[in-house]
């Protein structure tokens, strides 16, 4: 049931005001360990001193991120704080037939096909979000509009192009909305990681091709909008189904997680990992692929803030709730104090067992009770955003 009074709570730089669901414990929502996160918010602090600094948050998660509700909500709440530095990562969803957040518009022409490393099946080059699109028409082209939301501004002047680079590959052209030709630069960094850079500000990407060879083609992983603006950047980089060890087959992930050059990682995972029987969920295999992945994003970036988070409440068809979830929480816990993170545990804050069927009833979350409504997603947008801030003024106190 839903407290109809609103509530003004006040940790973080910004007021956040939301209804009192009674399903919510507000009183839990603290990091634990809030104090790990002293990279990111030296960050922080260079920006709010100088206003020239780029802070960059990378969230990395499953079909909760993929969305982009939640970090949608997280990533406007924290650059009305501390600047606009761009929208950051995006991936076309939609050429490999799956949702794409509802704030960016994306269409595109030709015949693309899909892969996915939740799937073993499939045998692809893999990048950051274990999603790849491929096509070997020469015709296909992408257009992609940031900024339909109309409360941010996404315009870019600079794009990390992350795809596969072969003298087999398509060569990329950039088009005006009249379908001539857009002057750029086009800078290759590394197998998977191109920069693209415009002499003035662009508010949409058009994207076509010119074929090189009979036997052409050109493969997406996805790619980062940028401006040169000081202000924050938060990647959201989601797959549905993902869990820990389908990221570990992305056989790029450490390259293009070195280009994002993140201040603080946000780990979503655990939800599919439990997915499972208690007689099949095998903690110490959980427990050894999200080390595994931990391992490749201190490698990629190795100054990093980690902050993970924990698996909300669920069922299993609708029918059977999921007792895996408490091994899961307390290896994220373990892992946590092993590389020296912080956790902010959604889990707790939902209210632990049982909760997601609390959650319905408030209109916040959906009836496969696994995931959240519209309104749960960015309830929890605000929680995390305020959690973080909490954990950043507390050392003014």
């Amino acid at each position: 049931m839903i407290n109809t009074s609103f509530v003004h709570r006040t940790s973080g730089l910004l007021p956040i005001f939301y209804p009192d669901y009674e399903s919510v414990h507000y009183e839990l929502n603290h990091l634990h360990n809030g104090e790990q996160l002293k990279h990111f918010f030296d960050g922080l602090d260079n920006y709010v001193d100088q206003k020239r600094e780029k802070v960059v948050i990378t969230h990395i998660g499953d079909s909760h991120i993929q969305a982009d509700f939640l970090t949608h909500t997280s990533r406007k709440l924290f650059q009305k704080t501390f600047g606009n530095g761009g929208r950051g990562f995006v991936f076309p969803f939609r050429l490999i037939r799956s949702n794409s957040p509802l704030n960016l518009k994306i269409r595109h022409k030709g015949q693309w096909e899909g892969c996915r490393s939740i799937l073993s099946r499939d045998e692809c080059n893999f990048g950051i979000t274990g999603a790849t699109a491929t096509t070997f028409d020469s015709l296909a082209s992408i257009k992609i509009d940031p900024n339909i939301d109309g409360d941010m501004n996404y315009e870019f002047n600079r794009i990390k192009l992350f795809s596969y680079r072969t003298p087999l590959s398509f060569d990329v052209r950039m088009l005006n909305q009249d379908s001539s030709l857009l002057d750029f630069d086009h800078q290759p960094i590394g197998p998977s990681v191109s920069q693209i850079n415009f002499d003035q500000m662009q508010d949409s990407l058009w994207m076509g091709f010119n074929k090189t060879t009979d036997e052409g083609y050109f493969q997406l992983f996805g790619m980062s909008l940028e401006n040169n603006n000081p202000g924050l950047v938060y990647n959201a980089i989601g797959l549905n189904g993902a869990y820990a060890k389908s990221y570990l087959r992305n056989n790029f992930f450490e390259e293009q997680m070195t280009e994002l050059n993140s201040d603080l990682v946000i780990l979503s995972l655990g939800t599919n990992d439990a997915y499972m029987s208690e007689r099949m969920f095998c903690t110490a295999c959980f427990t050894d692929a999200y080390r595994s992945l931990l391992n490749k994003i201190v490698k990629a970036n190795p100054k990093a803030s980690i902050l993970l988070t924990t698996p909300g409440d669920f069922y299993i068809k609708r029918r059977y709730h999921n007792s895996n979830i408490d091994k899961v929480v307390k290896a994220i816990y373990n892992l946590a104090k092993e590389f020296d993170a912080a956790v902010w545990d959604f889990n707790k804050l939902m209210g632990g067992n049982y909760a997601i069927r609390k959650w319905k009833t408030d209109g916040l979350a959906r009836g496969d009770l696994i995931h959240y409504s519209e309104e749960g997603y960015i309830l929890q947008g605000k929680l995390l955003y305020s959690s973080i801030m909490e954990a950043y003024e507390k050392r003014f106190e």
